[in-house]
Parts: structure tokens; C-alpha cells; sequence
């Protein structure tokens, strides 16, 4: 593996598992047993990882955010699909570790991250749509475009909840629960055969977090 894709995994991990204001150029540099001179020659600076970092999720994740309109899904498949979500923001949890704080400090992030957010929010939307238009989800344009909002707000800052109330809220149990909890918002609005189908899956995904 070449230094420059070892430096931005190495950096990866260390964001995640300490938090990005935590690690210094230095410690990455110790960490890989590199000279400080070494990581320079390929990034100058920890600004230049973060926004490397930052455009392979983001990349990642529009891949993700535009299967649903490339791709026609069952309906079992778009849980399987919200999972899928979840796990991608986990891989770069450190972006959302403390949000507000990373985008005010890495300004060439802040406005892709807004479109980003913008792009979670029509995915939900879209989801929802093709839900209702094979009739299996009754909700009007409003409710729908409130589901989307509610979806984009676990989404996005569920890590920080369970952080605030959890010492360790970065293993599987932070997955299940946020993916039940859009599952919950959800559930009403489903017909009464997909709602028992969705409670069924939900179901699954509470009792993970309870016996983990």
C-alpha cells in the first residue's frame, strides 16, 4: 500500500476512534513510524486530510444516496438500504462527532456538506414516493416532505445523541438503534400488511441492541 493511502487510512482511524481535534498531524506520523517530513511531502497539513477524507465520503455516500433512482427496489430492500446508510456515516463518524464545530472550521466543507444534507433529504423523499406509488405508504406531499426532515435529522445527528448519553456509542448497538428509530417514523404511514413487515424488522433491530 503506497504511503499517501496509508496515511489517509491511518488518519481515518484515529479521527474515529479519538476525535479529529484530538489527533495532530504528529500523531499520525508516529503512529505510521513515518518522519513528520514523510506525511508533509504528501499532504500538507491535517486540513488537506480532512478534506481528502471528506471527498471519499462524500463520493461514497452520493453513490449510495442515488441507488434508489437507478436501481427499482422491493420493499424489504430499502431497509436493507437505510442499514447500508448508517453504515457508511459510521465509517466517517468523526465528521459527525462534532458537526458544527468541523464545518465551521473547514470552511471548503461546509457548503458540500449542505448539499450533501440536501441530497439525504430527496433521497428520503424519493424513497417515500415510490412507497406510496405502489401503494403500500398513505401520506400526503406535506407529511412526506416532514418524514424526509425527520429521516435527515436522525440520520445526521444520532451519533451525537447517543455520544452524549452513552460512553461508547460507536459499536453496532448505535446502527440498530438509529435504524430503528427511522423505521418508527416510518411505520405509521405504511399500509397494515407493510407495517406488520416493517414492526417485524424493527422488532429485530430493538432486541439486537437489548441483548448486545
Amino acid at each position: 500500500m503506497k504511503t499517501r493511502e496509508r496515511i489517509l487510512l491511518t488518519s481515518l482511524e484515529l479521527f474515529n476512534d479519538f476525535g479529529e481535534p484530538n489527533i495532530t498531524t504528529i500523531d499520525i506520523s508516529n503512529e505510521m513510524e513515518i518522519s513528520p517530513g514523510n506525511l508533509y511531502y504528501h499532504f500538507q497539513g491535517k486540513d488537506a486530510i480532512i478534506l481528502e477524507l471528506y471527498m471519499r465520503f462524500e463520493h461514497d455516500l452520493i453513490e449510495l444516496l442515488e441507488s434508489p433512482s437507478r436501481h427499482k427496489l422491493a420493499v424489504d430492500d430499502y431497509w436493507l438500504y437505510l442499514h447500508i446508510i448508517f453504515e457508511a456515516i459510521q465509517n466517517y463518524r468523526f465528521f459527525y462527532r462534532d458537526l458544527s464545530n468541523l464545518l465551521a472550521k473547514y470552511k471548503k466543507i461546509q457548503s458540500r456538506f449542505n448539499r450533501l444534507i440536501s441530497r439525504k433529504k430527496q433521497m428520503f423523499i424519493e424513497v417515500c414516493q415510490s412507497l406510496k406509488k405502489a401503494d403500500f405508504l398513505m401520506a400526503t406531499e406535506e407529511e412526506i416532505e416532514a418524514l424526509a426532515d425527520n429521516a435527515v435529522v436522525i440520520a445526521t445527528f444520532w451519533l451525537n445523541y447517543q455520544v452524549m448519553r452513552h460512553k461508547n456509542a460507536y459499536d453496532s448497538n448505535y446502527i440498530s438503534l438509529g435504524i430503528y428509530q427511522v423505521m418508527s417514523l416510518i411505520a405509521p404511514y405504511l399500509v397494515a400488511e407493510q407495517r406488520a413487515s416493517l414492526q417485524s424488522i424493527s422488532r429485530m433491530y430493538k432486541e439486537k441492541t437489548v441483548n448486545n
